[in-house]
């Protein structure tokens, strides 16, 4: 139970740029920074530069330039909460210095998502209204930073002031998004007494009960229309949630919120993993999935049509396909224990192997998900400076799968790279800078992030300077 925060008075505080005390649920519902309570403006191309959402410069720039965009998303510094996209210049050849990044869009609602093909971002903006929200999703060309499709899905039925966590699931081979709505509302407003812990008064406020559900809605990115969304009716559960779809289905994994008075020495409520035909919001199978419970691990989807979702640092769970029973293998090379977590991703390859880099244990694999996940090659590197937090992504494969590019060690900082065959550098680059995360763009080259400008690092595949570029945005990822 919690003080009720008005989205009228939040919206307008923001509105006047005075700062904003969010609460925990509304950090969750928008992603990095942004609050699912604030009213977000609506994501268009307008003519003008200057516009809090989509802008036009970056558009019309790329239109003559035959360098692409690489689109960074993150927190501004000084404009409130929110996260933002900018886009930023690829360089073709090598620059000292490369302009500035243009916005394109601001106050989403979630993280972006990329296309299976990387040619697409989704965009999410949730805009409160009486009785419900709208939810627009927009489909933003990756390197040209133009808008491709649009389209916003109303939700009715819900109390005035819930919070929407929003996931983005491209389904590949197909034309549909996904979206998974995790929907918390206010109930059973009542008058309410604390004691200040300073002062020893009691202080009235309006208590609120806050009970979660989910619902589904689906996007064609052929017509730009929207179908649901569908109530799963799941409450109480968990607003945080985990999905990933194949070609044919939707898997979601929720947990049931576990409820007061429970006795002592019970077990806490098992996660459930349901697979959706797309398109529908009826589960075709549902059945308990092991811990732990859903929130942001790695998942993707195999060449076999399972799921799999990665876990406790080292083990793989796989839903089946047809049956969505789950099978866990523990990966032995990547089960090293850390005195801290650190960032985990797993990105599946186009040949239907999977890559796991756990960067602050100083390891990657290649595996063979065909093989109970067998480890087909390993790469052992320095562990970086910065393991943990954001950006996750720390080490990837080149598009050949014969390099692991990685963040340098702590002692040299850096980037590096390892022949997969191997195992060994091949080679490497150091100024003394240490980069909290590195990315593979599409043309092959490398774009390396600080957490001070200039943020922005680009590399040639050998490892060669090409350029840098500030931004204001605290970065949390790159697209």
């Amino acid at each position: 139970m919690r003080p009720l925060q008005r989205v009228t008075a939040a919206t307008r505080s923001l509105q006047a740029g005075t700062s904003l005390r969010l609460s925990r649920r509304e950090i969750l519902a928008g992603g990095v920074g942004a609050g699912a309570l604030i009213a977000l403006p609506d994501l268009s191309l307008p003519s003008r530069m200057g516009s809090r959402a989509v802008t036009s410069g970056a558009s019309a720039e790329s239109a003559k330039s035959a360098s692409r965009y690489v689109l960074i998303y993150g927190v501004p510094a000084s404009t409130g909460p929110g996260g933002s996209i900018e886009a930023a210049m690829s360089p073709a050849t090598k620059v000292k210095t490369l302009p500035q990044p243009k916005a394109v869009a601001a106050q989403l609602a979630a993280m972006p998502v990329a296309s299976p093909d990387q040619e697409s971002v989704a965009l999410v903006t949730v805009d409160n209204v009486t009785g419900g929200a709208n939810v627009t999703l927009t489909l933003v060309n990756a390197a040209s930073a133009v808008v491709e499709k649009k389209g916003t899905l109303t939700v009715t039925g819900i109390a005035d002031g819930s919070s929407i966590i929003v996931s983005t699931v491209f389904a590949p081979g197909t034309t549909t998004i996904a979206l998974v709505l995790g929907i918390t509302e206010p109930t059973d407003r009542r008058p309410a007494v604390k004691k200040d812990a300073r002062t020893g008064q009691k202080v009235p406020f309006e208590a609120v009960t806050w009970v979660s559900h989910h619902q589904l809605a689906y996007f064609d990115t052929a017509t730009g229309t929207f179908s649901g969304p569908f109530s799963l009716n799941d409450g109480p559960a968990l607003s945080l949630h985990t999905a990933v779809a194949n070609s044919s289905d939707l898997f979601v994994w929720t947990t049931a919120e576990p409820q007061p008075g429970t006795k002592k020495g019970t077990s806490a409520p098992l996660p459930w993993v349901s697979a959706y035909p797309l398109g529908t919001g009826k589960a075709r199978v549902s059945v308990p999935s092991p811990a732990p419970w859903p929130g942001g691990e790695p998942v993707v989807p195999l060449a076999s049509g399972d799921v799999a979702r990665f876990v406790n640092g080292s083990a793989v769970q796989v839903a089946s396909a047809s049956t969505a029973e789950v099978t866990q293998t523990k990966i032995g090379a990547l089960s090293i224990p850390l005195a801290k977590p650190g960032a985990i991703t797993m990105t599946a390859q186009s040949d239907g192997s999977v890559f796991i880099a756990k960067p602050a244990a100083g390891r990657a694999v290649l595996t063979d998900p065909q093989n109970s996940f067998r480890v087909k090659a390993q790469v052992d590197f320095p562990a970086p400076a910065y393991p943990g937090g954001g950006p996750a992504t720390k080490a990837v494969l080149s598009a050949s799968g014969d390099t692991v590019y990685v963040l340098g060690g702590a002692k040299t900082g850096g980037v590096a790279a390892y022949s997969v065959a191997t195992g060994k550098m091949t080679a490497s680059y150091s100024h003394s800078a240490h980069y909290n995360a590195l990315y593979l763009l599409p043309s092959g080259d490398l774009l390396a992030m600080s957490a001070a400008n200039p943020r922005l690092a680009f590399f040639s595949p050998d490892l060669e300077p090409l350029g840098t570029a500030s931004t204001t945005l605290q970065i949390a990822a790159a697209y």
